[in-house]
């Protein structure tokens, strides 16, 4: 691994959720070379309070665990909308499991005992993953970032979904920071074939007004609308 990507690491948290005391311990001894903080929990109860408490960048879990296992973990965790990378560490490689693992939201999936070149391989995976995310996003407005990908807004971390024609307007609009697009424009790139009035137009700028909390769109009389900054 380059060091460019271990300083990205450096500034990155991880939470290891393993049920063996001497695994659990191995595993964090190798993290705490790539991390700026690692947290461990003994089983899911324990993993998803640490979640809470900590919201790491990174949770690592075991699946077969006393009380709470890895897949009862996983599912509370995507109740909570965790944004979290997931890699499962198990010694378990049968079909069924990683089937399981994967329709749960995985990003990962490690067999034990764990080697140093499976965690280089996870970690950069997961550099990846974030670096494209980050080419992705774009910020509309102070706090409020748009995903033109997963048509999603996230204001101060919170994700709010978007619909379709919610997505191709802001996507339109951020094209170009001062241009005012005009109802012609915005027709045939929001609405393509289909013909648009304005009350359908209004309707969707007044729903994203209401997602975000601020008037990021601008109106600008008889021609069209535009983004509006916050300058």
């Amino acid at each position: 691994m380059d060091m460019n990507k271990l300083d990205i690491l450096k500034n990155k948290t991880i939470l290891l959720v393993e049920d063996e005391a001497i695994i659990r311990n191995n595993i964090a001894s190798m993290l705490r070379f790539f991390f700026k903080d690692v947290y461990t929990a003994i089983d899911g109860y324990d993993g998803l309070e640490t979640y809470e408490k900590h919201l790491p960048d990174i949770i690592m879990t075991d699946l077969k665990m006393p009380f709470m296992g890895g897949f009862e973990l996983l599912d509370e965790l995507k109740k909570r909308s965790s944004s979290s990378y997931m890699i499962v560490v198990s010694a378990h490689t049968d079909t069924e499991l990683l089937i399981n693992a994967v329709n749960n939201g995985i990003d990962r999936y490690i067999t034990k005992p764990v080697t140093e070149r499976q965690l280089f391989d996870a970690f950069e995976a997961y550099i990846d993953k974030i670096e494209k995310q980050d080419q992705n996003l774009k910020m509309l407005f102070p706090g409020i970032m748009f995903d033109v990908d997963k048509r999603e807004l996230f204001i101060k971390e919170e994700r709010i979904h978007l619909n379709n024609k919610e997505t191709l307007l802001l996507k339109l609009l951020m094209q170009e920071k001062n241009k005012t697009y005009t109802y012609e424009e915005i027709e045939n790139q929001v609405w393509g074939e289909k013909s648009m009035s304005l009350t359908s137009l209004r309707s969707v700028v007044r729903d994203i007004r209401k997602k975000t909390g601020e008037k990021i769109i601008k109106n600008v009389s008889g021609i069209g609308y535009k983004l509006y900054f916050n300058e």
